[in-house]
């Protein structure tokens, strides 16, 4: 079930307010002030399958990511826009680590915050719950849809339809939790997105490390933060990224001898990145140990096609020993 809010506000025509600024308060010149101004629109969520959390933004204001974004694995995630108070990440992780709901972090910070008027929030926990607050000094359209495992929320937007496909977006897609946010936020930027362009953007997502192997609990972590075509950019990174870790989990399914589990799993990164001549290059691999020498070769002639150096270093390569015999592979690599 959604919950719609929007902040009550005057309407000022966007020209009377600097570009790269975006204004805050009600008045023809914003106050100076030491807080990053991030007109924006993002999403906080979760997927409850996984455990992961995660942070998406966009934003005509610069380094976006870098100012909105916080999580931390088995714990919450942060978003803080608007005239982004920066302490709220960190302090709202930990307030969260305490056992605070989302309903009292969000208090917590903005009752002792007197600029919490012109702040934007949201806030998720490991359990889902969630809590995102407008102030009433935000600027024109403004608001958030608080939905299950997720809220959407931006300021200086198009109009509420910006939300509004988000959460949309976001409830009905599957996948991996990064692909599931930049679906959100395309879906955002083609309702009309940020009222003054675009420019910065970033994906965060955390999962509990486990058994994994891995020394950091952020399992996709990339940033635009100054590009003409920030979406295009972002969705790139955020493929790659996604893609490399089917990859990872290749390898270890492979290394377990679960070779058609990895397979598959490799063959899902490659459908992410279709043209990554080194995934098609692994999937190779993968079918050369399973002694498949048909699709070893024919995946492996598509990468060389691609890429002629995968022709040496299959040729050296210990993974292809089994089918090292094989006619059609000595002809492919010279042999």
């Amino acid at each position: 079930m959604r919950k719609t809010t929007r902040a009550t506000l005057l309407l000022f025509p966007l020209s009377v307010w600097p570009l790269g600024l975006g204004a805050q308060e009600r008045t023809a010149t914003p106050p100076v002030t030491d807080d990053e101004i991030v007109a924006t629109f993002s999403i906080v969520a979760r997927d409850p399958a996984t455990g992961e959390l995660g942070v998406a933004v966009q934003s005509r204001a610069f380094r976006a990511g870098a100012i909105v974004s916080y999580a931390k694995a088995g714990v919450g995630a942060v978003a803080t826009q608007a005239a982004a108070n920066q302490t709220y990440g960190p302090r709202g992780l930990e307030l969260l680590e305490l056992a605070l709901s989302p309903d009292e972090v969000v208090e917590h910070l903005t009752g002792s915050d007197p600029g919490r008027d012109r702040r934007q929030l949201a806030v998720i926990d490991a359990q889902g719950r969630v809590r995102a607050y407008t102030g009433s000094g935000t600027s024109a359209w403004a608001g958030h849809i608080e939905g299950e495992n997720y809220s959407v929320q931006g300021n200086i937007l198009a109009g509420e339809a910006v939300v509004q496909a988000m959460a949309a977006a976001f409830e009905s897609s599957r996948g991996a939790l990064a692909l599931r946010l930049m679906d959100a936020l395309d879906a955002g930027e083609a309702a009309g997105g940020d009222a003054r362009g675009k420019q910065a953007g970033g994906v965060l997502v955390v999962k509990p490390i486990g058994d994994s192997g891995r020394t950091t609990d952020r399992w996709v972590d990339v940033r635009v933060d100054d590009h003409a075509e920030p979406f295009k950019e972002l969705r790139r990174l955020v493929n790659m990224s996604v893609s490399r870790i089917h990859a990872s989990e290749a390898r270890s399914l492979a290394a377990q001898g679960r070779f058609s589990e990895a397979i598959e799993k490799q063959r899902e990164a490659i459908a992410i990145v279709p043209d990554e001549d080194q995934m098609i290059y692994g999937l190779a691999r993968l079918y050369a140990r399973a002694g498949d020498s048909a699709n070893a070769v024919a995946t492996l002639r598509d990468a060389i096609e691609r890429n002629a150096r995968w022709r040496e270093l299959a040729a050296s390569q210990t993974d292809f020993d089994g089918i090292r015999d094989d006619p059609e592979f000595q002809r492919l690599i010279g042999g």
